[in-house]
């Protein structure tokens, strides 16, 4: 990965601008690059691949609400007795995924049921299992 100053990065020409570099910016800019266009990503978190709380899945949950972590809450939620509740979104390169601690945790049947009742054949929960 190219490393340059803000200034040189500001100088620069880009077709397109990408405005964070979590799973879905990168995998967007990384097509549009195949693509032949020139790509600038700003992310507000630091890169950083040698990280333990990131690269290390027994350190699973230590790096939420650290520096690596906006510290969102959601808005008080009526089915909660008004409670907020903590909302994890990742400040670093890689987004909240680098915060997922390689982690994947299956939706109910319901959610996964209701995708194929929508229209999506073969997006039911026996369908993906």
């Amino acid at each position: 990965m190219p490393e340059i100053t803000a200034a040189e990065f500001a100088d620069g020409q880009f077709d397109f601008l990408i405005v964070g570099g979590g799973t879905a910016g990168l995998v967007v800019a990384a097509r549009l690059s195949e693509a032949g266009f020139n790509v600038g990503v700003l992310e507000a978190g630091p890169a950083v691949f040698d990280n333990e709380l990131i690269s290390i899945p027994g350190h699973y949950g230590q790096s939420l609400g650290g520096h690596l972590d906006w510290g969102f809450t959601t808005v008080p939620q009526s089915g909660l007795g008004g409670r907020s509740l903590a909302w994890p979104r990742g400040k670093v390169l890689g987004g909240t995924s680098a915060l997922n601690f390689m982690a994947w945790n299956r939706a109910s049947r319901e959610d996964y049921d209701a995708w194929r009742d929508l229209g999506n054949h073969g997006w039911g929960w026996e369908d993906l299992l």
